[in-house]
């Protein structure tokens, strides 16, 4: 018997949440549906058109447009983020995109293909940060869409090294300058020549005679300025003393184990599975910044796919957020049974993917109390035959939408009364455990049965009990005939 579907009403904390983007299958192909539905996505080169969004690509990459209006015009930029905000970066696809429509059953309108080179040093394990803006005309509500995530690693384009310099060219040893040689005596000028025996100068009559002249007056005997001392001894430099151990400034308070830098950023972490109510994410304390702030919930309903993205347009999350499908604006509050079927986490390359089934009232005035819907599938019900003394052969079953419950074997217990009574007595019975059966981490469970050593006509069934988190679930009954 399959269940219906269902989930856990876990209650969480709910984050402040800006709900955004994009419902599947809501509209007609060529129209986007009405509210601010459109939405950007970086994905591998032909990466799936799912809306899931990479966080980490290669230096080629695509940028996936989601519910637009078709022939709306998208500008598109890039720039740099810390770490890696020095950095130049070089783009290579168009600045602006006309987008096309939504193919039928798809909210995909176009895909382009973008290679960016860098001019810089990347960060160490991660590569280099960017950001991505759009301005895309005609959206209900915000025209400017933004994705941060994390490029590479790529070749920076950081000038062609020209290798280590080697020593300059030796010239060689100077040699030693040009000995212009000894020079020569002077050139002779010869002696001079004669001009001839001067004649006697005329007389000019005995001079007078200024009388001998004197000794020099002796200045005299210089003053001695005395045998210079020695110079004044500035006297031994103070002594500063033998330098203490310098000042202990006590340790440090120890702000923690702080992050390796060597360990690389663990691009796989895993959150925990969803429950009916949403998906909680704990978040890494390391998460590169940007990172944490889209969640994209894909939920199978009776109208159809629906994607909810959880978007923080004031920054990104950290710690543990839950985000619950009933906070989510696009949520129909009037959804009486659906199945979340993926979840995608910003800063994650891990995606999960399974059917978690769960039930509502169905009443859109009050609040949802969701539960799982509980399923056990397998069971070989009908009637069989077997020899007293025998038991009915071993089965195997599978039970998903529990929350932990036991999954228990039982047998119908008839109520006790004598002659024309015993008609009503049957029907009067009740059903008896008869064990609790284990079951693997996949939901697996053997079932054995009793040996049975009367005759009679013996009624067995599998039960999942009702709880306030899930539905519960009963099979049909296989009846055994024992002779």
């Amino acid at each position: 018997m399959r269940a219906r579907l269902v989930t856990a009403a876990a209650a969480v904390a709910t984050a402040t949440l800006v709900p955004a983007f994009a419902v599947l299958g809501a509209s007609p192909a060529g129209a986007a549906p009405a509210g601010n539905t459109g939405t950007v996505k970086i994905s591998e080169v032909g990466g799936a058109a799912d809306e899931s969004n990479d966080p980490h690509v290669g230096c080629s990459f695509d940028v996936q447009w989601y519910g637009y209006q078709r022939a709306a015009t998208s500008a598109v930029e890039f720039e740099a983020q810390s770490p890696t905000k020095d950095v130049d970066i070089t783009v290579t696809g168009p600045k602006k995109v006309v987008l096309g429509a939504p193919a039928a059953g798809s909210q995909l309108n176009t895909v382009r293909t973008y290679t960016l080179a860098f001019k810089g040093e990347p960060k160490a394990n991660q590569g280099y940060h960017v950001k991505l803006t759009t301005e895309t005309e005609g959206t209900k509500g915000n025209d400017t869409k933004t994705k941060v995530f994390w490029v590479g690693p790529c070749t920076p384009t950081t000038p062609t090294d020209p290798g280590t310099p080697g020593e300059p060219t030796d010239p060689g040893t100077p040699g030693e300058p040009t000995d212009p040689g000894t020079p020569g005596e002077p050139t002779d000028p010869g002696t001079p020549t004669d001009p001839g025996t001067p004649g006697t100068p005329t007389d000019p009559g005995t001079p007078t005679d200024p009388g001998t002249p004197g000794e020099p007056t002796d200045p005299g005997t210089p003053t001695d300025p005395g045998t210079p001392g020695e110079p004044t001894d500035p006297g031994t430099p103070t002594d500063p003393g033998t330098p203490g151990e310098p000042t202990d400034p006590g340790t440090p308070t120890d702000p923690g184990t702080p992050t390796d830098p060597g360990t690389p950023f663990d691009w796989n972490w895993k959150y925990q599975d969803p429950t009916c109510a949403g998906v909680t994410v704990d978040y890494p304390a390391n998460i590169p910044a940007g990172q944490a702030n889209d969640v994209n919930v894909r939920v199978q309903t009776p109208a159809g796919t629906q994607t909810l993205n959880f978007h923080n347009n004031e920054g990104t999350w950290s710690g543990e957020h839950a985000f619950n499908l009933a906070d989510h604006a696009q949520w129909d509050a009037g959804t009486a049974s659906y199945a979340i079927t993926w979840v995608q986490v910003g800063g994650t390359n891990y995606h999960w993917q399974g059917t978690v089934a769960c039930v509502t009232d169905g009443e859109p005035t009050t609040a949802d109390a969701p539960k799982y819907d509980t399923e056990i599938d397998g069971f070989a019900a009908g009637t069989t035959t077997v020899s007293r003394g025998s038991a009915v052969r071993t089965d195997t079953v599978t039970v998903s939408g529990d929350n932990g419950e036991d999954l228990q074997l039982q047998v119908w217990t008839a109520g006790s009364a004598r002659g024309a009574d015993q008609g009503a007595a049957r029907a009067t019975g009740h059903w008896t455990t008869v064990k609790t059966l284990a079951r693997a981490t996949n939901g697996k469970a053997r079932v054995s049965f009793p040996r049975l050593t009367k005759k009679g006509t013996y009624k067995f069934r599998l039960a999942v009990a009702t709880t306030a988190t899930s539905t519960g679930d009963t099979t049909a009954t296989l009846t055994a005939r024992v002779r």
